[in-house]
């Protein structure tokens, strides 16, 4: 009997003593880097979406500098395989398109940001708007607007979808016009996007605004719903046509009730800050407010994730 326990103990802690499972994945959040608040809830997002699945972030605009250091992490951990998940609002944006060079899925650099790179280098305004704007010099020293490294891994990656038309901004968007409203029915609501440089990435994002401005309409019942694509880091012609619509779209909101300006935007920062301005002289409820923060975006990071781990 003696020799059975003893054999029993020494099992039990072989067991014990056996390593963990390496997981089945690990998670590579992406974001666009920006003030030290915007980084600290970034970074609880991360944390929480980590406490179930192996998650590190990479800060920046396509930088293969903090990609490889987020995979570098992972790979410490035991990650053997990684979905790398953008937070951003569409994935048809020339951001993206580098991210995929960079990681190593596609084998062009995206020569749409690489002109709009070289156009931000060569406008001289640029020093003087970055010493006026703090928030806008934290977001420019995360931005690695175009590269030709390339990370260095062994680890198999999958790159999942960025947020487009995900019913947790619908709702969120809903949220943040309900805040603005005062009367529904004789309300409309103008949702407003950052957008692409690239022209034929434009179709996709109107396909996923007019998804969220028609859910903001039916569950908030408002008047009507509209959106905006602001094309802030295209060419100032197509920026100022794009300017011109917003107000059009404002000033016939706002004409026999009142309009409601809602940016779909990550974080702040952003064309929010510039929002103002564009429609200056206009009548409209405006809060500035962002889709982060929010408690469902941890949620969505790893459905999002597990999503792209299944896919063949």
């Amino acid at each position: 009997m003696k020799g059975v326990l003893l054999a029993l103990g020494l099992g039990a802690s072989a067991a014990l003593a056996a390593p963990a499972a390496a997981p089945a994945y690990g998670i590579l959040l992406l974001a666009h880097g920006g003030d030290p608040g915007w980084n600290m809830e970034i970074a609880r997002v991360r944390a929480r979406a980590d406490a179930e699945v192996p998650t590190e972030l990479a800060l920046g605009m396509a930088d293969p500098a903090t990609l490889q250091q987020g995979l570098d992490r992972l790979a410490a951990r035991g990650v053997t395989r990684v979905v790398a998940v953008p937070l951003f609002v569409h994935t048809r944006s020339e951001v993206i398109d580098q991210t995929r060079y960079a990681l190593g899925l596609s084998d062009h650099p995206s020569e749409i940001m690489r002109a709009a790179a070289e156009r931000m280098a060569a406008d001289p305004t640029m020093p003087e708007r970055m010493a006026a704007d703090p928030k806008m010099a934290a977001q420019m020293a995360h931005m690695n607007m175009f590269s030709l490294d390339r990370v260095k891994t062994k680890l198999k990656i999958a790159l999942a979808p960025a947020l487009d038309d995900a019913p947790l901004v619908s709702r969120i968007l809903l949220e943040r016009a309900r805040a603005l409203s005062r009367d529904p029915k004789s309300e409309t609501v103008v949702l407003v996007a950052h957008g692409p440089v690239d022209d034929a990435a434009v179709g996709a994002w109107r396909e996923s605004l007019s998804r969220h401005a028609d859910f903001v309409r039916r569950e908030g019942g408002f008047k009507s719903a509209t959106f905006a694509i602001l094309r802030d880091d295209a060419a100032p012609a197509v920026r100022a046509a794009a300017v011109a619509d917003l107000r059009a779209r404002v000033a016939a909101g706002s004409k026999d009730g009142r309009a409601l300006v809602v940016p779909v935007l990550i974080a702040r920062g952003g064309i929010e800050t510039k929002l103002p301005r564009d429609l200056a002289g206009l009548d409209f409820a405006f809060d500035a407010q962002t889709l982060m923060p929010h408690d469902g975006f941890a949620r969505w990071i790893l459905d999002d994730a597990a999503r792209a781990a299944a896919a063949p």
